[in-house]
């Protein structure tokens, strides 16, 4: 299964508001790419002494930037048509155009909301279970928002009530490229027992008519409660087999990412005697949560005694 955020960038590509996120990198880039208008720009937020006194680059690699870069063009966007019309660059009529700037401002929160699920997916010892309870209560969102829109209340969009437009279309995400399955589930005792499959429908009958493990399950959490209590048993192993394959389920890469940083950082050129195996353990250090035990490491050294 691949990542689940990489799906997310892909459904954000989807939405119908490209056109404004392609001007706003055009200007941003006429900006900060030319020294003369961005120390020209610097000095009118100097001048107006605003809260912020530059803008942010995108970078489409790191796609998460879209959200800081845009939500710093939206509250500095007065500045930026001055300073456009100023300097006769183009995309002047955009940032004065009421219309677009609330399309602006509906990119700006749309991406904010995507930001937030996006560091719920991040992080280590996150279940797929749950990265995909997360996904499946964002997917609800956009319905909620689209029928929010059409009756001209904008509670979730600050920076589009703000703007207090009149029309604005929201656009779609599509669906399909999310990861659509049943079978991430960790809860047994709420699942019904025809929606599970044909193997594990015996076991999950005998589950849930165990009152002994519905009393433990309500006090614990799903994974403790498999680890803890039901594997002990010895019952359940096809249920436990399930679980297991789920639980083994790589969600997200950001173990992996984080290791290739460590591993970039360790093998610099001021470090050019580092064996393999020494990379690997350093690896194994930095990545592993046990805690070494130092009284016991220093109690089996031999200190150096003074002459």
């Amino acid at each position: 299964m691949h990542c689940i955020i990489h799906q997310e960038s892909l459904c954000a590509k989807s939405a119908n508001l490209v056109g404004v996120m392609s001007v706003v990198v055009k200007v941003v880039n006429s900006i900060l790419s030319r020294s003369l208008n961005h120390r020209q720009f610097q000095a009118l937020m100097d001048e107006v002494n605003v809260h912020y006194n530059d803008l942010l680059y995108f970078c489409e690699v790191r796609w998460l930037s879209r959200g800081a870069m845009l939500s710093r063009v939206c509250d500095l966007q007065q500045e930026i048509a001055t300073f456009l019309r100023q300097k006769n660059l183009p995309h002047a009529d955009q940032f004065s155009d009421p219309r677009w700037l609330a399309r602006l401002a509906l990119l700006t929160d749309i991406t904010a909301h995507l930001n937030t699920l996006n560091v719920k997916l991040q992080g280590k010892d996150i279940l797929v279970t749950d990265m995909y309870a997360h996904i499946t209560a964002f997917e609800v969102k956009p319905r909620l928002w689209e029928a929010e829109l059409a009756s001209g209340q904008f509670v979730h969009f600050p920076r589009l009530a703000a703007c207090a437009p009149d029309d604005v279309d929201l656009g779609t995400c599509e669906s399909g490229c999310w990861l659509q399955t049943s079978s991430f589930s960790l809860l047994p005792l709420t699942s019904p027992v025809e929606d599970a499959p044909a193997s594990l429908q015996m076991e999950l009958v005998e589950l849930q008519c165990n009152d002994e493990m519905k009393a433990k399950f309500c006090i614990s959490s799903p994974l403790s409660f498999f680890r803890d209590i039901v594997l002990p048993s010895n019952n359940f192993q096809k249920y436990i087999a399930h679980v297991q394959h789920i639980v083994a389920m790589f969600g997200s890469t950001y173990c992996c990412e984080q290791l290739f940083s460590k591993m970039r950082y360790t093998k610099s050129h001021l470090r050019s005697q580092l064996s393999d195996r020494h990379l690997n353990d350093i690896l194994l250090l930095s990545t592993s949560t046990i805690k070494p035990d130092m009284e016991m490491l220093l109690h089996g050294k031999q200190h150096q005694q003074s002459h």
